[in-house]
């Protein structure tokens, strides 16, 4: 069984464009108007917040990175096995409501 990709396991793949991004994050990336350079970059620069061994399809991951802009940027990659094996499943800027200041700690629930 395959493990939730690690961060140098991203990094790698993003350096070497060696990765795919889904149909939803493909959408979801120009509904946020989030060039590929800055998903990149918040890949490159980000770091890995949660893991999800057991996810369906694939192991994947929570990665925060940070735009341009200083806003924050939640990534899920996953991890599969026919290559490129780093897929971007989706991105999203994380609700304030949801996660604590820091952007890697979810707020307890009510």
């Amino acid at each position: 069984m395959l493990a939730p990709p690690s961060l140098r396991f991203i990094r790698d793949h993003i350096r070497a464009r060696h990765y795919r991004l889904t149909k939803h994050a493909t959408i979801a990336r120009l509904e946020r108007s989030i060039t590929i350079p800055e998903l990149e970059q918040a890949l490159l620069n980000g770091e890995v917040i949660e893991q999800y061994p057991e996810d369906q399809l694939y192991p994947s991951c929570l990665a925060l990175g940070w735009l341009a802009s200083g806003d924050p940027l939640h990534i899920v990659c996953s991890r599969g096995e026919i290559e490129p094996a780093l897929r971007i499943v989706t991105v999203y800027e994380p609700e304030d409501a949801l996660w604590e200041s820091d952007y890697k700690t979810r707020k307890p629930r009510r």
